[in-house]
């Protein structure tokens, strides 16, 4: 080996050795340069291995940077690559002049093909790094390079506080490097914080720290003691000293005491609900003891909008709300969302579950009674309503729709709406009842002709609860009832109630039939059964209702022929509901409604006629049974807060639609005799299967736009089409061609409302649209025909829908908080209206004929206006006073009539209610006052004006649960009549004198 190979190697040693380590005065420094002066010695005269043992043992006596990259090199002189490797790496790592770091790692690139390189990492770094055995020494930590010759190695890595990792079988050649990344797992203990109040912050052993967690939690925590800080708004703050184990868990129970304030509560309300961080805690007035802290309050009142409010609670100090609740009242049925009254597109009156209760109002119809621009009308089996001077005698109150909460009630077959005790045996789960007053059939369709009543039963209540009732009402109706309310949770649970009732009714007497010489008394031959079941169930935004209600009656009074007197003639109607409803909000721009609904109507009536001739019992049956199912699917766009779009399609499918008439006739000989009259066949007088069937289909779609321009303007437009498709049958389930089956399209029903604020406390409302009727089943297909039979298909006509045109111009002023007036006129036409007539029968026996119906030729004209002064429920005062004008009158063709029967021209009301003694005693009073009208006699007379006086006392004590009312209705017990139909013996029915009622509701 040449001289030159070795000249650089002695030239880097020859270098390295001008080091100076500081100047010390002890031996080791000495013994420590001694070796490395011989290390130096021997290296120059290549006696590698005795300069390796001077320089280690330099280095181990004092540590130096310089003394270790000597090692690294003599290794290298050794061909030791590995040892030389190791050393390079700590000497790169102690070398703090950048100048003469290329130097080391140009020499560690150098040997790298000569060895296996391992890169141990470890997450966190800082492990102690061991190599197949921890005997062997440790290698450094991590992140550490190591070299070696190759082969398999395992890896062992250390580090406190983390459990130790070890892998093993690492394959590495010579000239490749391995990396090798552990995540080391911490040794821990865990620590369960837990508490009697939710929401304390967790600090761990400094106070001042970031908050860990928020009790309830779990914290895991190296093994040792530590220190927690619990504090949280409200409380003082706690400390608490824990001992973790590792792998082990601990419970940390804490308990911090509470800051409390004083908070009182007043409202111009008293009982309205205090809740306090949504906990019910009281009722106005309250005083109350709270955490201090920021806290969330809101007041609530039935009726009222409720009041929240954040208020800052000061630990041992009183704080003070006075606040003034603003009634609100929410109307559903004008857009089929809920929304202010006085944003509604329609003209609408609420009648609230205060007014309900303090009136104990019996019937549906008693209730609406005196509302501004109705009237009812009762002829001894149900009783009709009649809307701005529209009530036609003998149209089962079909041009008036009835919703139970947004649901169509009204029956199948003629399209009665039900009012009285034929709808429901009393009101106490009524909520409120909402009125809309003209054309509703751009949401609902056919029968939303004249107006709309939604009766709006109680919603989702939060507290368990059960009550019992009890209550005579009118002429000895004796009912009774239970219920019971369970909330499952925040967002669902149920409700339901059953009640039962029976009533004898009352004695009649007809002037008019006396003087004919006629039976004119009806004794102890109106009495009625009924019974109602009701319920609600729901979760978040899934609801489903049911509702059953079932009632039979007499009917003495005469109708179409009957006897007088004889309660053996008797109606009954069964109607059911079962609505199961969907509506997620899916986002703030988007929401949706899809309901189903199952509906069953049954009416059974029975009539029994004066005998003559050679029959000594004449007694018919008529039948009707309906079923029907409801789809529906509307989504609300509301892509700015200023427009809102509602579209929606609606399929009904009335699978179906049955009717029935038999007659039974018996001779002096007692033979009885019964034959079919309707579906009637000469051929097959009696068949007892024959039953006449028309199932039909309605398939609807509807848009709305509600746009708001401004703070003052508010524009709403609307449109809906409905397709009928009926179907005939010859009485045997079989199509015929005398029963031709036929459909037909409405046209369009629109509507425009457009709703501006003059000025702060003023509101007009524009409104005009369009509604229509179709023809019933029993008005397209009945033919009451005992007397002989109809040939199929014999004078049987396609009737064409009712439509009714209406604009309306509504305005209110609000005097204050609490007292409005409202000023509104109308002009209405209706058109096609669908009347009864009757044609010769087929064999041309009997001079009355068939009864059948036709489209009037004259249409039906209303102008009217009405005012109302309001001074809105507070603090248990309320009072009202309305007047209705309505001048109705035919135009264009024959009318049936020169003036239009049972339309009330002047109507007037007076109601409210005073506290007499807090919510325990108050005095409610109505007085109704309605005009004369016009009867169906062939001269046309008119009825007496009626006054009607109703006084109730009402109440409610906290303690007991216990609600009761007493009252008198008709208090001067006023006589009058009003108009029937053609198909009553009488033109006249005698109304109710005084009754007296009494109420009485347990709730625990």
């Amino acid at each position: 080996m040449s001289f030159r190979r070795y000249i650089r190697p002695l030239a880097i040693v020859s270098l390295l050795a001008l080091y100076s380590p500081e100047a010390r005065a002890d031996d080791l420094a000495d013994e420590a340069d001694l070796h490395f002066s011989l290390a130096t010695e021997k290296y120059a005269a290549r006696d590698f291995r005795g300069a390796l043992e001077h320089f280690l043992i330099s280095n181990r006596l004092v540590r130096n940077r310089n003394v270790v990259f000597n090692i690294a090199r003599t290794y290298e002189q050794l061909a030791q690559y590995a040892d030389a490797f190791r050393y390079y790496v700590q000497a790169l790592e102690l070398e703090p002049d950048a100048s003469r770091r290329p130097i080391i790692e140009e020499a560690i690139a150098r040997i790298k093909p000569n060895i296996a390189v391992l890169n141990v990492v470890t997450e966190p770094p800082g492990a102690t790094v061991y190599i197949n055995r921890r005997d062997l020494g440790p290698r450094g930590n991590t992140p550490r390079l190591l070299g070696y010759q190759g082969g398999s190695f395992k890896v062992i890595v250390e580090l406190e506080g983390y459990e130790p990792e070890e892998v093993d079988g690492i394959q590495a050649k010579p000239g490749e490097q391995r990396t090798i990344n552990l995540k080391l797992k911490r040794i821990v203990g865990t620590v369960r914080v837990v508490g009697e109040s939710a929401g304390a912050s967790v600090r761990i052993d400094d106070p001042a720290g970031a908050p860990a967690c928020v009790a309830p939690c779990d914290l895991t925590l190296p093994p040792g003691r530590h220190r927690l800080y619990l504090s949280q708004e409200g409380y003082q703050t706690s400390e608490q000293d824990v001992n973790v184990v590792a792998r082990q868990e601990i419970l940390a129970r804490y308990r911090l005491n509470p800051l409390s304030g004083s908070l009182v509560v007043n409202a111009d309300e008293r009982d309205a609900l205090v809740e306090v961080d949504g906990k019910p805690v009281g009722f106005t007035p309250a005083v109350l003891n709270v955490q201090s802290g920021t806290r969330k309050v809101r007041v609530s009142l039935r009726g009222f909008k409720a009041d929240e409010r954040t208020v800052n609670v000061v630990p041992n100090q009183q704080t003070r709300i006075d606040l003034s609740l603003r009634q609100f009242e929410e109307v559903e049925a004008a857009s089929r969302v809920a929304e202010a009254v006085e944003d509604a597109p329609g003209s609408v009156t609420i009648i609230s579950g205060q007014e309900l209760r303090s009136m104990g109002y019996p019937t549906v119809a008693e209730a609406l009674r005196g509302t501004r621009g109705l009237y009812t009308t009762y002829d001894s089996s149900y009783t009709w309503l009649g809307i701005r001077g529209v009530n036609i005698p003998g149209d089962f109150g079909n041009r008036t729709l009835i919703l139970l909460n947004g649901q169509p009630a009204n029956d199948s077959w003629s399209g009665i709406s039900y009012i009285d005790f034929s709808a429901r045996t009393d009101l106490e789960d009524v909520e409120r009842i909402e009125v809309v007053r003209g054309p509703g059939s751009v949401l609902y369709g056919t029968g939303a002709f004249t107006g709309v009543v939604n009766v709006v039963t109680k919603g989702r209540p939060t507290s368990l609860s059960a009550s019992v009732g009890a209550s005579a009402v009118e002429n000895s109706v004796f009912r009774g009832r239970g219920s019971v309310q369970i909330p499952f949770g925040r967002d669902s649970g149920v409700w339901m109630s059953v009640a039962g009732g029976r009533g004898l009714g009352r004695d009649y007497f007809f002037p008019d039939l006396a003087a004919q010489g006629l039976p004119a008394n009806s004794r102890d031959a109106d009495d009625f059964n009924m019974g109602t079941i009701q319920g609600r169930l729901w979760f978040k935004s899934l609801s489903a209702q049911w509702f059953l209600h079932s009632r039979s009656k007499a009917v003495s009074t005469g109708i179409v022929g009957t006897q007088v007197g004889d309660d053996r003639t008797r109606y009954g109607d069964t109607r059911g509901i079962v609505e199961v409803k969907f509506e997620p909000q899916f986002s703030r721009y988007i929401g949706m409604m899809a309901r189903t609904a199952y509906n069953y109507i049954n009416y059974r009536g029975q009539f029994w006629y004066e005998p003559g001739g050679e029959f000594t019992q004449i007694a018919s049956e008529e039948t009707f049974t309906g079923q029907w199912g409801v789809g529906e699917l509307r989504f609300v766009i509301t892509p700015i807060p200023q427009v809102r779009i509602t579209v929606g399609g609606e399929a009904q499918l009335h699978f179906v639609a049955s009717q029935r008439g038999e007659e039974t006739d018996c001779t002096v000989d007692g033979v009885c005799t019964p034959f079919l009259y309707f579906p009637g066949n000469p051929e097959d007088p009696y068949n007892p299967d024959a039953v006449d069937k028309h199932p039909y289909q309605i398939f609807a779609g509807y848009a709305l736009v509600d746009v708001i321009p401004s703070d003052r303007v508010r524009i709403s437009a609307g449109v809906r089409i409905d397709q009928y498709n009926f179907q005939a049958s010859d009485g045997y389930g079989a199509s015929d061609p005398g029963y031709d089956a036929y459909g037909f399209s409405s046209l369009p029903s629109p509507r425009l409302a457009v709703i501006v604020k003059p000025y702060r406390d003023g509101n007009l409302k524009l409104l005009g649209g369009r509604a229509f009727r179709a023809p019933s089943v029993y008005e397209q297909f009945y033919r009451n025909s005992a007397i002989g039979w109809l040939t199929p298909g014999q004078d049987q006509i396609e009737l064409t829908p009712e439509d009714i045109w209406s604009g309306e111009l509504e305005f209110t002023h609000r005097f204050s908080t609490t007292v409005s007036a409202t000023a509104a006129g109308y002009v209405t036409y209706l058109n096609n209206l669908i009347a009864q007539g009757t044609v010769q029968s087929a064999d041309g026996i009997g001079a009355g004929g068939t009864i059948v119906y036709r489209n009037n030729e004259a249409g039906i004209l209303v102008g009217g206006g009405e005012l109302e002064v309001r001074r809105d429920w507070r603090q248990g005062w309320m009072a009202a006073a309305s007047y209705s004008f309505a001048q109705a009158r035919y135009v264009g063709g024959a009318a049936p009539y020169p003036n239009v029967p049972n339309s009330v021209q002047h109507m007037g009301s007076v109601r409210g209610t005073i506290p007499l003694f807090g919510k325990i005693l108050a005095l409610a009073s109505k007085l109704t006052v309605e005009g004369p009208r016009y009867d169906t006699s062939e001269d046309q007379q008119q009825t007496d004006p009626a006054l009607i006086w109703d006084l109730v006392l009402s109440g409610q004590l906290d303690r007991g649960g216990l609600s009761y009312n007493i009252g008198v209705y008709n208090l001067a017990d006023w006589r009058y009549s009003l108009p029937l139909a053609p198909d009553f013996a009488s033109t006249r029915m005698p109304q109710n004198g005084r009754t007296f009622m009494a109420n009485a509701n347990l709730t625990f």
